[in-house]
């Protein structure tokens, strides 16, 4: 990096912090919901770096409901809009109905992060689209941190105050003095989406049609995976009874949020008012699968929940439970899933049922064959059979996948230390010794046994 582009980017960071620090100033607060502490810990740590009074300002939980009844109690005597950080899941439970909740009753009141690890376009799409203000993926710096939070608060510029301004003569139906504040926006950024909103909106109140058609044309143009524009489209041609345009309109929205079931049963609806029941049937189906999706994800991380709250007072119990979850999810079963696999795996061995652990662990392969972990786990459920040979062949086969596995815990190398040594392969029983203390050179277990093989 040139020494230019590193003034830039460094002035680029100061002026994210400002607007952060300013928000908090201005009587900003911000609520964590996640059960990922190292998480909690990055943004408490972020904010007291740049001074920011975390104690007053800063409040975490691990309930959804929690965030609500907070919100309830601090929108109306916040004068910035409530920052809240949403975990996707916390204990397996989607946080999307709290998202639209809190969107349906504070809108702009509160701006929301939904934070997650690895997450699929349509999933992060869907979240978008019932209210959240923006996204993050995990593992993340702190000075991306921060640069969220400045986007998410909307910066206090001449812009989005202007926006801002519009948003609020058009709610009041003072729709001159709004068309004219949108068009001192549209002078300082041509052609922006959110100006095209406004107007639009200004169109449609004022009963003219085509030209909000124009502006929300516009703003899809500006941004073509932001779906507010066509969901704009689609209210308008539904006021002005256009069926073939609302549908062309409903069905780019669903090509791009295809997660929706309610928009596939609008345009089922649609079809069968245009007399095609055959296309009206199929997007029926397609409404009637993604149901039973969210239905079977619900059941299934409701029984997880009870199984982990049963923890380690009823096994037996814990164990149903976690079956009945994976057996929940029906077809379907994807990667995602696979630490209910590994839970129920935990539970099966320490029951001594290695061998159904071994077919468990086999089922879950059949979703994802290359997973180190999965063929790690294995390797011990074999293991626990005093199946040493074929314990050796999974841990190899894991450390092929995976090679990093041996770096996670003292334990992993011990583990395949001890196979290798019942199956009368000293060098590597010491290999593998050696890297759990290199990891942990106070690691008992591996210590005694390596000092064993040498004498």
């Amino acid at each position: 990096m040139s020494n230019m582009m590193r003034v830039k980017a460094d002035q680029t960071a100061k002026r994210y912090e400002r607007l952060v620090i300013d928000y908090f100033a201005d009587g900003g607060m911000v609520v964590v919901a996640s059960d990922d502490e190292s998480f909690v810990r990055l943004v408490k740590f972020t904010l007291a770096g740049l001074r920011v009074d975390v104690k007053s300002v800063f409040r975490e939980t691990t309930d959804y409901d929690e965030v609500v009844a907070f919100a309830n109690k601090a929108v109306e005597r916040l004068s910035s809009p409530l920052l809240l950080f949403l975990e996707r899941r916390i204990h397996k439970t989607a946080c999307l109905k709290t998202v639209k909740v809190l969107k349906n009753f504070y809108g702009d009141r509160v701006r929301l992060i939904v934070a997650s690890t690895e997450v699929s376009r349509d999933e992060i799409v869907l979240t978008h689209e019932i209210g959240a203000d923006s996204f993050i993926t995990k593992p993340i710096s702190a000075n991306a941190i921060i640069e969220k939070i400045a986007f998410t608060i909307k910066p206090n510029n001449q812009l989005g105050v202007l926006l801002d301004r519009a948003a609020e003569l058009v709610a009041s139906g003072d729709l001159e003095q709004a068309e004219r504040v949108t068009a001192k926006a549209f002078e300082i950024k041509p052609d922006s989406l959110k100006c095209h909103l406004l107007m639009g909106d200004v169109a449609l109140k004022k009963g003219d049609h085509p030209a909000a058609e124009k502006h929300y044309l516009a703003a899809a143009r500006a941004e073509k995976l932001y779906i507010e524009p066509l969901k704009k489209l689609v209210d308008l041609c539904r006021e002005s009874g256009e069926l073939d345009k609302r549908l062309a309109y409903m069905t780019r929205l669903d090509t791009l949020s295809p997660l929706n079931f309610e928009r596939k049963v609008d345009i089922g609806e649609a079809y069968l008012a245009k007399g095609d029941n055959e296309k009206a049937k199929v997007f029926f189906e397609e409404a009637r699968r993604v149901v039973t999706r969210v239905a079977s994800d619900m059941v299934s991380e409701s029984l997880m929940e009870i199984a982990r709250k049963i923890g380690d007072k009823d096994q037996d119990m814990a164990l149903r439970f976690v079956t009945e979850a994976i057996e929940a999810k029906g077809d379907s079963l994807g990667i995602s899933d696979l630490w209910m696999f590994n839970n129920r795996g935990i539970l099966l061995r320490r029951q001594g049922l290695w061998a159904e652990a071994v077919e468990n662990y086999r089922k879950a392969l059949t979703i994802s064959p290359r997973d180190g972990g999965l063929l790690y786990n294995l390797g011990v459920a074999y293991a626990d059979g005093k199946q040493y040979d074929t314990a050796v062949r999974y841990f190899e086969k894991a450390l092929e996948a995976d090679p990093s596995l041996v770096k996670q815990a003292p334990s992993v190398g011990y583990n395949i230390a001890t196979a290798h040594h019942r199956c009368r392969d000293l060098p590597e029983a010491r290999r593998f010794l050696q890297a759990a203390l290199d990891l942990d050179p106070g690691y008992e277990a591996a210590r005694r046994m390596l000092e064993h093989l040498a004498e």
